[in-house]
């Protein structure tokens, strides 16, 4: 018997699911199975038992041989596309359950199961499914650029779109709605062509307005050139803009071409620097610089004087009167031992020193939300620090502008951080303020002063600047 027999032989019984005879086929070719595999595009026994609904057959084949679950047939479909083709439910699920990076494999036009779910057959338990057990397949794209929210939206399917941009804002991977296909079109513009009214309510929140396609549109102008009049209507009262309405768009070529200005050459700095960095190591000197530097004000050289007090004794005479009365206090008491002249060399050095490693804590810190508490703990030490100098100090004069100098040092890091914290969250739409870049881009198009208008595209331009560096290796 040939192998072209073979298989024919195995893929009958997968039809019905007759396990017992696969293993008889085995035991006369061990090598069957492999032998398929080595074939680059072929309908296999796994695409035959998944076509049938065979769930049992399936995962008998996949246990042997894993590799088959990833084979594409020629017409480009691999065992998992070819079960939710035939809407067999159960061996999907199954076929998931086993290999959860089977919701991955791409096969004609590029579609992996997950986009083909989402746009031919937008099963709720199969969606879930799929975006709970294999959440990076939402970063899979198409061979026209199309993500699962483009497809869903083409589906015109209301509950499968409410799943799945619900899942988008419960995993914080809103930005998905702004990935662009081939047209460039967002998923705003394919849900505006099809009438998604649903899918409206929810991405005018959560998504950018007004993005423009290769065709210069706006989803308000899909809306109107398609007449879904109810979308037009959401996307109006959401303050969308037509794209007559808004100015003209800086390509990539006018954006290149521009001259840098001071502060793209600033961000430019403070992203190189920030790459190279080893942050680790440098957390670790600073703090111990900050200690070092701590402790020579708790314990100075030399030391500090011992508070003096007087009392009176006691006579042995029993109708004598206890009086105790505490010295003045001396002037040295409580004060450091070292001398002016030293005092001025040594303290400004170690106040120095102590405000720029806090100053560096602040600025290595990464931006999360709970590094605020750390950065307000930071300024509440080096508070601490100053007030003990300034107790300590024989003469005010010196230990007074340094307090006023580290303190403004310190104020201005911290003001400076929590600025980048804050454009980090408009510019990147991070987790903890991932709203806030939408909104800051919608709001954009609303301004209608000149001067403020020149303020957001600086502010854009500085974006591009951040995001150019980082993309380089």
């Amino acid at each position: 018997m040939s192998d072209e027999q073979k298989i024919e032989e195995i893929n009958a019984y997968a039809k019905t699911g007759d396990t017992k005879s696969l293993y008889l086929i085995i035991k006369q070719d061990p090598y069957i199975l492999q032998k398929i595999v080595e074939i680059p595009f072929v309908h296999t026994p796994l695409h035959e038992a998944a076509g049938q609904g065979q769930t049992s057959f399936a995962i008998e084949i996949m246990s042997l041989l894993p590799s088959l679950g990833k084979k594409l047939d020629p017409d480009g479909f691999s065992p998992l596309h070819i079960a939710l083709k035939e809407r067999k439910k159960e061996t999907v699920l199954a076929l998931v359950k086993f290999d959860k990076s089977l919701v991955r494999v791409k096969g004609f036009e590029g579609f992996t199961p997950l986009h083909y779910a989402a746009k031919y057959y937008p099963d709720l338990d199969i969606l879930s499914c799929f975006l709970l057990d294999c959440q990076e397949s939402i970063a899979d794209l198409n061979n026209r650029f199309q993500s699962t929210v483009h497809l869903v939206m083409e589906s015109r399917d209301d509950e499968a779109i409410d799943l799945v941009l619900k899942w988008l804002v419960r995993t914080a991977r809103e930005t998905v709605l702004g990935w662009k296909d081939d047209n460039l079109n967002t998923a705003l513009h394919v849900a505006a062509r099809y009438g998604c009214l649903q899918a409206m309510k929810i991405m005018v929140k959560t998504a950018k307005l007004n993005k423009r396609n290769s065709d210069n549109h706006t989803p308000l102008d899909i809306a109107k050139l398609y007449k879904n009049d109810q979308v037009t209507r959401i996307l109006i009262k959401a303050h969308a803009k037509t794209s007559q309405q808004l100015s003209p768009k800086e390509t990539a070529v006018d954006y290149l071409r521009s001259e840098t200005n001071i502060l793209e050459k600033a961000v430019r700095g403070y992203c190189f620097i920030f790459k190279d960095l080893t942050v680790g190591v440098v957390l670790v000197v600073a703090v111990l610089i900050t200690t070092a530097t701590y402790q020579a004000v708790l314990q100075p050289p030399g030391g500090i004087f011992p508070a003096d007090t007087n009392s009176c004794n006691t006579t042995a005479n029993a109708t004598s009167v206890l009086v105790t009365a505490a010295a003045a206090p001396a002037p040295s008491q409580g004060k450091m031992v070292m001398g002016e002249a030293d005092y001025n060399k040594f303290m400004p050095a170690n106040t120095a020193a102590f405000t720029l490693s806090i100053m560096i804590i602040i600025f290595v810190l990464h931006g999360r939300p709970y590094n605020v508490i750390l950065h307000a703990c930071l300024i509440f030490l080096a508070y601490s620090y100053l007030v003990a100098l300034e107790s300590i100090s024989q003469t005010g004069n010196v230990s007074q502008i340094m307090f006023i100098l580290s303190w403004n040092l310190l104020s201005v890091a911290l003001f400076l951080k929590m600025m980048y914290y804050v454009g980090r969250a408009l510019f990147e739409d991070v987790w903890w303020l991932r709203s806030g870049g939408v909104t800051w881009h919608n709001m954009s198009y609303l301004v209608e002063r000149p001067v403020l208008r020149k303020v957001m595209s600086f502010a854009r331009q500085l974006r591009k600047q951040s995001k150019l560096i980082r993309r380089l290796k």
